[in-house]
């Protein structure tokens, strides 16, 4: 299959016509139903595919897209597409990728689209294996909260965004367009931005990178592109290692060698250094040290763009997070309920202690384990991520279209967690889960369901039951 390359997917953007129909397969996800709204604010005809109905098809089809439900390969040519978008999440042998294919129509990836509309805008990208959708909208918000009408692209929905993305009306004074930029499926070097901010770099997504030097090779690529200023954290050792002799590079984090340096008070808010001056104090309603570390490159940012010290405090102050990143889904005089999106042995470990540093309580846990891949390759770190956890469950893999590895399960996971001295109970099932989990409970819980899969499914089930 003939997909688009950077190029040629400018190319066919310059020279595309005002309404010019756009389907994407796989429309209802994070990413793609981002595209999909920005595709409709540059006044393209929106159409698409997918397997089920979610908020996000229906948020679209309000806007005007047509979106069939189910992929089928008459849908895609009674539309006549001018262009054919699809996601990592699809396979190559999809039926509408196959009638593409056989009507000779452009087709292109996810990113490399994205990428192209980025490179049309003053294009900021969010790079990172943790906490890429905190910090991008973030900016975002902060953004808009400053007056500087961004675009932007969320790879998670921020309730005061409204949507996953935006596109800035032609003519506007070279806008912001402010994007999560994804290195999961060896993308990120289809991005050419103005600035970019790195936020750290981890042994991840081995099921795609061959080890860990090729997931660097692609950072070191994604930050020689960077055509302005590339911010990076300070107190990610690797990423100093490839990055200290970028020109134009700016440092954020807690190490003492950092442009921009954070110090945490006792409160809980933190004052930044710009090397001997104080810049500031700010707080942010999120928890955790790396939440921290996140706001500290949104102000990084900001500063040396020129905004000021006291309006970017005001900003940061008034942003309430991303839903699925410590989203607290309820809270009554007995019980708290958080839902994360962790997946990675480091976010859960972060997450756990920031949760029980501000919460205190008994923290109780359900952790269901994504990829079996990610599992074999760093079970062993996860058996050391739970040491917060006063109880903890753990649910079978979500396989994210992966198949089976031998060995490789739930119930091994938690033999390896209770080996470390840290107690873990199996739930084949999640219905089986939220019976336990509910049984077990006791006022003055704090309980947090962690886990890129559908275990979000039964925080909210859990929710429902205790109201």
């Amino acid at each position: 299959m003939k997909r688009l390359n950077r190029e040629e997917m400018a190319q066919w953007l310059t020279e595309a016509t005002p309404g010019a129909p756009v389907y994407l397969v796989g429309i209802g996800g994070c990413g793609m139903s981002g595209l999909a709204h920005l595709l409709l604010d540059a006044g393209f005809a929106v159409h698409g595919s997918d397997l089920q109905e979610n908020v996000e098809v229906r948020q679209l089809r309000e806007r005007g897209a047509e979106i069939f439900i189910g992929h089928a390969p008459e849908q895609l040519i009674n539309v006549r597409p001018g262009l054919v978008v699809y996601s990592s999440a699809i396979r190559t042998d999809n039926p509408e990728l196959a009638a593409a294919e056989q009507q000779s129509l452009p087709v292109a990836r996810r990113a490399v689209l994205l990428a192209a509309l980025a490179h049309r805008r003053r294009g900021v990208c969010i790079a990172g294996m943790h906490g890429k959708s905190t910090t991008t909208a973030l900016l975002a918000y902060t953004l808009e909260s400053l007056g500087a009408k961004p675009g932007y692209a969320v790879g998670a929905l921020a309730p005061q965004l409204g949507r996953h993305a935006r596109f800035s009306a032609d003519g506007a004074d070279d806008p912001f367009f402010v994007v999560e930029a994804d290195e999961s499926d060896g993308t990120l070097r289809e991005f050419h931005p103005r600035q970019s901010i790195v936020l750290n770099i981890d042994e991840e997504h081995l099921d795609f990178y061959s080890n860990f030097e090729a997931v660097c090779d692609e950072f070191s690529t994604f930050a020689a592109q960077t055509s302005g200023t590339l911010f990076y954290c300070a107190d990610d050792s690797r990423l100093v290692e490839l990055y200290s002799g970028q020109p134009e590079a700016v440092t954020f984090g807690f190490h003492s060698t950092a442009d921009y340096r954070a110090e945490i008070q006792a409160d809980h808010s933190f004052i930044v250094w710009r090397g001997e001056a104080r810049l500031g104090e700010f707080t942010i309603r999120l928890f955790g040290e790396k939440n921290v570390s996140n706001a500290v490159a949104t102000i990084a940012f900001l500063h040396h763009n020129g905004f000021s010290s006291e309006e970017i405090a005001n900003a940061v102050a008034g942003f309430r997070g991303v839903e699925r990143r410590q989203q607290e889904i309820f809270r009554d005089e007995r019980f708290r309920i958080f839902d994360d999106y962790g997946h990675h042995p480091r976010e859960i470990t972060a997450t756990l202690r920031a949760i029980k540093e501000q919460c205190g309580g008994r923290l109780v846990v359900a952790f269901q384990p994504h990829r079996y891949s990610r599992t074999q390759h760093l079970l062993s770190e996860f058996a050391e991520s739970f040491g917060d956890a006063d109880l903890l469950w753990v649910t079978e893999v979500y396989a994210a279209s992966e198949t089976p590895i031998a060995d490789v399960n739930g119930q091994r996971l938690a033999a390896a967690i209770s080996k470390q001295g840290q107690p873990a109970s199996y739930a084949a099932s999640l219905e089986v889960l939220r019976e336990k989990m509910r049984a077990a409970l006791q006022p003055g819980d704090v309980v947090v369901f962690i886990g890129a899969g559908d275990i979000t499914r039964v925080a909210h089930e859990l929710a429902a039951d205790l109201k």
